[in-house]
């Protein structure tokens, strides 16, 4: 894959017409790369300031050092990382007879496999060096089986979940949350379809209480993603479908005590993923069947978007959102589509 850097003070904006509420900021190309058949953008994460990555399907990652994109070299290939902050990550990578699983605390590596076969990790949240969670899924006699698995120091366990985790969201080792969403086109346990969000207690995953939502008739409420940037504060997106298109948007908030809609409800799109915004406020990815993907913000108590559309673009995808931890600024991976090709970008806020 050809990858070139784009500098920021020279940079084409992407986005046309940053929202009001940027207040001078904006949405920046960082780094593009020509499409393949391998190394599409993926997942973003950042640790820090000087501390980002980007996962790349067949292909090490991508990883931000404060200057520029390198890409990295030397481990596994993940298709999955999760940091709790500067100094820890936790990488999963395949092996048809065990997960491979590294981590990076106190300096060093440390190969923490989880050994069973025919298995993969499709979720994980780690709240630090010796606490992740880790969702997947493994093959068996009787086909595919949903699978949860706890690592508290000192081994891998396999943890009972009420239903299938699709995401999970972590503000502390006692604070740990994850979406249950199976979507139209799968089923949960016993064959709901329901979407859940769970908490866990310390000792036993329980379901929380959603609001109610009228659904249509044949609508599902489907929740894509989840951030808990507070112990008294969270979000989870997603949107009601029918038919696997998007009637409304969903944004559901959490107070302390219990899980309330926001009366924002965006026709014909879906909210795929959310981040904090180092603040208060929000930053969302939206996507919606007829036009390219958006980049929504809510702040102040106010909604505002920012189209991802640069000249010829037919179709913009948003992939991964992530916050730079204890700042404003934002990392957004994409893949844009025109009729000269496929590109994949890094997008930067700040």
């Amino acid at each position: 894959m050809k990858l070139w850097m784009i500098v920021a003070a020279a940079g084409a904006l992407l986005v046309a017409g940053a929202p009001v509420a940027a207040q001078g900021h904006e949405w920046r190309v960082s780094a593009a790369a020509e499409a393949s058949v391998w190394g599409g953008f993926g997942e973003v994460g950042a640790a820090g300031p000087d501390e980002a990555w980007v996962v790349r399907s067949g292909l090490p990652l991508m990883r931000w050092n404060g200057v520029d994109w390198q890409d990295e070299t030397g481990l596994a290939e993940p298709y999955l990382v999760s940091s709790p902050g500067p100094g820890t990550s936790w990488r999963f990578a395949d092996n048809p007879d065990r997960i491979e699983v590294h981590r990076f605390a106190a300096g060093r590596w440390a190969s923490l496999p989880i050994a069973v076969g025919s298995a993969h990790v499709t979720a994980a949240a780690a709240t630090g060096a010796d606490d992740c969670w880790a969702a997947g899924l493994r093959f068996g006699p009787n086909g595919m089986t949903d699978v949860l698995w706890h690592w508290s120091g000192t081994a891998w366990q396999t943890v009972a979940a009420p239903y299938p985790i699709s995401d999970f969201a972590a503000v502390s080792a006692r604070q740990v949350w994850a979406l249950s969403s199976p979507g139209e086109d799968k089923l949960g346990y016993e064959g709901e379809r329901a979407a859940s969000i769970m908490r866990w207690t310390g000792r036993a995953w329980e379901r929380t209480v959603l609001p109610p939502i009228e659904l249509p008739e044949g609508g599902y409420l489907e929740l894509n993603d989840i951030a808990m940037p507070y112990p008294d504060l969270g979000y989870a997106v997603g949107a009601i479908t029918v038919g696997g298109l998007p009637r409304e948007a969903v944004v559901l908030r959490w107070d302390g005590a219990s899980w309330q809609r926001l009366d924002h409800r965006t026709p014909a799109t879906a909210y795929t993923h959310v981040a904090t915004d180092g603040g208060s406020g929000l930053w969302l990815g939206a996507a919606h069947p007829r036009r390219p993907g958006t980049l929504v913000r809510f702040q102040d108590g106010a909604w505002s978007e920012t189209p991802l559309s640069p000249a010829g673009t037919t179709r913009a995808e948003i992939r991964g959102l992530a916050n730079v931890p204890g700042t404003t600024r934002m990392w957004a991976t994409v893949e844009a589509s025109a009729p000269a090709g496929v590109r994949q970008l890094v997008l930067t806020y700040q």
